[in-house]
């Protein structure tokens, strides 16, 4: 319990302010990654706006503000949803971005920062303060936790105190900072079901021609009791025309207008 609770204070009262200068991003660098989110006026983020206001509905009517975005298998797109989602979240609120993917890292090279600066598998590993694993978007209300180098011992890291605390502490913050974590695929591993429980939710990311229906079922069975709260159809991540589209947002109580025809609509194009 002293642990617990000095991890939470030591989170809760820096934060999430790091020591780094921020991060000025050019435009060419983030077209060049594929990151449009930070771009009010770019016709690709309009989806992620959309998506921002379906997320944003929930935060009021819930206050929940701690969610993942996943998927079923790699190479789906789920880093590419996330970081845009982070983007425009952070153009209208106080946004966290925190990778936890911790095989596969890939948010440092989307945002350019390099392996010399720690990560926050440092700062998991206890050889760092969370602090220092940091990272300001300069003009956007965005600090970044990205992973500083892939890790073998992610499911000993993942399962931790360290870990489980961390989720706590965010709730802490006194900013209310809406948390995107970008987590591994949910059957990579044990990895994803380690922090499944500090979760509010899940937005799955599903490839149009790649992931199936049979497997998005046992996604979602599988990650029960934690709730998913929308399915994102995510089509052609590696061409110029990259964009996405919605699936199901399913509330317990109350399900938005139109959901079924959405649903039905993602069903279709996902194979059988």
């Amino acid at each position: 319990m002293q642990a617990k609770t000095g991890t939470i204070k030591r989170l809760a009262a820096i934060a999430g302010d790091g020591h780094a200068e921020p991060l000025d991003l050019t435009h060419e660098f983030l077209a060049e990654n594929h990151v449009v989110g930070f771009d009010n006026l770019a016709e690709r983020a309009h989806s992620f706006i959309a998506l921002r206001s379906k997320l944003m509905k929930h935060v009021r009517e819930t206050g929940q503000r701690v969610f993942a975005v996943t998927s079923v298998q790699p190479g789906n797109g789920k880093t590419h949803v996330g970081v845009n989602l982070a983007a425009v979240l952070s153009r209208i609120a106080p946004t966290k971005l925190i990778e936890l993917d911790l095989r596969r890292p890939t948010i440092g090279t989307r945002l350019g920062v390099g392996q010399t600066s720690i990560g926050i598998d440092d700062f998991l590993d206890g050889n760092a303060r969370w602090q220092d694993s940091v990272e300001h978007i300069h003009g956007f209300d965005l600090t970044v936790h990205r992973v500083r180098q892939p890790r073998a011992d992610a499911g000993a890291l993942l399962g931790s105190l360290r870990t489980r605390h961390l989720f706590e502490a965010i709730r802490e913050l006194p900013d209310a900072p809406i948390c995107i974590i970008d987590t591994p695929p949910v059957f990579i591993d044990d990895d994803f079901m380690l922090v499944a429980p500090g979760l509010d939710g899940v937005l799955m990311v599903v490839e149009e021609g790649r992931t199936t229906r049979r497997a998005l079922r046992d996604t979602i069975d599988a990650l029960k009791p934690t709730p998913v709260l929308g399915t994102v159809l995510n089509k052609s991540i590696s061409s110029a025309a990259t964009r996405i589209d919605y699936g199901y947002y399913h509330y317990a109580d109350a399900p938005p207008r139109g959901w079924r025809q959405r649903a039905r609509a993602v069903w279709n194009r996902i194979r059988p």
